[in-house]
């Protein structure tokens, strides 16, 4: 076995013991939260699954941008969210049934969703669009459905296991993680410093922002949810992404290059929200 697939067996275990410790600290009422809140539930469909799908075609159909980014995005706005997302809506306070709740049912809907948009695109853009669904109900059911079931499971049935070993799974997750992306971020970023030009940089941030103003607006009257359905519709599970995107570009290697780059700049858009959201309202602020 060569560094390349070390590195890539590594990285599928970590992504999968992140979601497992997310699912040993939710209960089956946090993972089926957004049944229960119906108006929720559909106004979080229509930031992350609508308004984004359309934002990505307009911008595909109206930019001189490279084919390679115009798939990237549309092939982004129709994936689910990652296992790694719950980490910035909860340390923003976001509602844990909320945030757990929306991944899982995210992930669940994909099934149905992904096939359906494509359809609708083959329509619109009056040509066929390739679907990788072996591939994206394999990511899905891996990197998230699978492990947080577990997780629900063990948690419900041996609570003090779930309880005991959340947190160095955790933390387990997070080292391996970090060993395994950092070689992949060195190796790709000669090719993400090659995608940058022509506009590239200006769309995803106008992607990810209205993604953000989505959210926010949609989210309903409580700040918490709504910073937790910004974040989401800015926020994309990549692999699946790679996945729609190499579907429709074969042989393109430069693919995950284009997810990453929307990676970075989507994070950049995205933590200015998460240090206005977190500042208090001036009639909150302690007294010193």
């Amino acid at each position: 076995m060569n560094a390349i697939a070390i590195i890539s067996v590594i990285l599928k275990i970590s992504i999968f013991l992140t979601a497992l410790g997310y699912g040993l600290k939710t209960t089956s009422e946090d993972a089926f939260y957004l049944i229960r809140k119906p108006g929720l539930l559909l106004r979080s469909v229509l930031a992350m699954n609508i308004i984004m799908p359309v934002v990505a075609l307009l911008i595909a159909h109206f930019s001189a941008l490279s084919p390679l980014v115009k798939v990237a995005l549309v092939g982004i706005s129709i994936s689910p969210l990652a296992p790694l997302f719950p980490r910035k809506p909860l340390h923003a306070g976001g509602r844990r049934s909320y945030v757990i709740g929306l991944m899982l049912t995210a992930s669940l809907l994909t099934l149905i969703l992904i096939p359906l948009t494509l359809k609708i695109l083959d329509i619109i853009l009056v040509r066929p669009v390739n679907i990788a669904m072996k591939e994206i109900v394999a990511s899905a059911l891996i990197s998230v459905i699978v492990p947080l079931f577990s997780g629900i499971a063990l948690r419900y049935f041996a609570p003090a296991f779930s309880k005991k070993f959340g947190n160095p799974v955790a933390r387990i997750s997070q080292i391996m993680l970090g060993i395994a992306l950092l070689p992949v971020l060195v190796k790709m970023f000669p090719a993400v410093i090659h995608l940058i030009g022509n506009g590239t940089v200006l769309a995803i941030a106008v992607f990810s922002i209205t993604g953000l103003l989505a959210g926010h607006f949609l989210g309903g009257p409580d700040p918490a949810d709504r910073s937790v359905l910004a974040m989401a519709a800015a926020s994309r599970h990549p692999a699946i992404a790679i996945a729609v995107a190499s579907a429709n570009l074969p042989g393109q290697k430069l693919v995950p290059a284009a997810i990453l780059l929307y990676l970075i700049v989507s994070a950049l858009i995205v933590f200015p929200y998460l240090k206005w959201i977190r500042k208090p309202a001036p009639g909150n602020q302690t007294r010193k």
